[in-house]
């Protein structure tokens, strides 16, 4: 069986894995994920998305991957996967998501998450996927939301604040691995810290995620990037994320630590990493 992924950060998993069809195939097929990414507004409650329709486009067919309506939190698949469904293998040159409402939630206030199209569209340069392998399309939620107007939420009478997401998609496919750790600062672990992950010698990340609070599930300072490529990379951990100005400059930034880290044939666990 063939695998595909979809990296977001967020979406309720009982709701999508309830409203969303899986569907199955007598031949080999891509199973189709969603996963995690990041947004860098700590305040930020619920970032609700319903999705209509995913949509998989060959040269020769159209293949649905979904087509029941799925509202899903994306703040909540931040270290996660989740199965929506299966598709044929094959040659594949877009994905394609049909959404139709999204609104994010801001210290107790919803506003709508502006989107620029109803259908967000990823060109996937026509790659093939053998039985047994993943795709993985990773939205990186960090990069993928501006906000315009007044920063904090008592200032939204005088100066509305708007939320636009055009997103930032990071692709990864073939044998993927986990790659988990945790992020320690004075003996505690640290939430809200951004790891990236990057191809050695690359100026833009394969992989992203953020460090969690602590929860029934996960250890303050925990992190998990979901389904990467064997390969050597450098994982960056940016304390100070938020103090980017820009979205687009917070790999900019001056990373807390960097580290060497070779995934292989199996899962990497970086255990404690400590930083300053």
């Amino acid at each position: 069986m063939r695998k595909m992924l979809l990296a977001v950060v967020g979406a309720t998993i009982a709701l999508v894995l309830a409203s969303c069809a899986l569907l199955s195939w007598s031949q080999p097929s891509v199973k189709v994920y969603l996963t995690d990414a990041v947004l860098p507004i700590e305040n930020v409650e619920s970032i609700l998305v319903t999705i209509d329709r995913i949509l998989l486009l060959s040269e020769d067919a159209t293949v649905v991957v979904s087509d029941e309506a799925t509202t899903v939190n994306l703040l909540d698949l931040v270290g996660q996967e989740l199965y929506v469904g299966s598709v044929p293998e094959g040659t594949y040159g877009q994905l394609r998501f049909e959404i139709s409402a999204a609104t994010i939630t801001v210290d107790g206030t919803d506003h709508p998450l502006r989107i620029s199209s109803g259908s967000l569209k990823y060109n996937l340069q026509g790659f093939y996927v053998k039985s047994g392998t993943s795709i993985v399309l990773d939205f990186d939620l960090s990069r993928s939301i501006k906000v315009t107007g007044s920063a904090t939420s008592s200032e939204h009478g005088n100066n509305p604040v708007e939320y636009h997401m055009t997103p930032v998609i990071h692709t990864r496919y073939g044998h993927l691995y986990d790659i988990t750790g945790r992020v320690v600062k004075n003996n505690q672990g640290l939430p809200h810290a951004l790891v990236a992950l990057f191809e050695t010698g690359q100026s833009s990340p394969t992989a992203v995620t953020l460090t969690h609070k602590e929860s029934a599930h996960w250890l303050a300072g925990e992190f998990r990037l979901c389904k990467v490529r064997p390969g050597n990379y450098e994982l960056k951990i940016y304390a100070n994320w938020q103090s980017a100005q820009d979205p687009d400059y917070i790999f900019e930034l001056t990373p807390a630590t960097t580290l060497s880290v070779t995934v292989q044939n199996e899962d990497v666990d970086l255990g404690n990493i400590d930083i300053q």
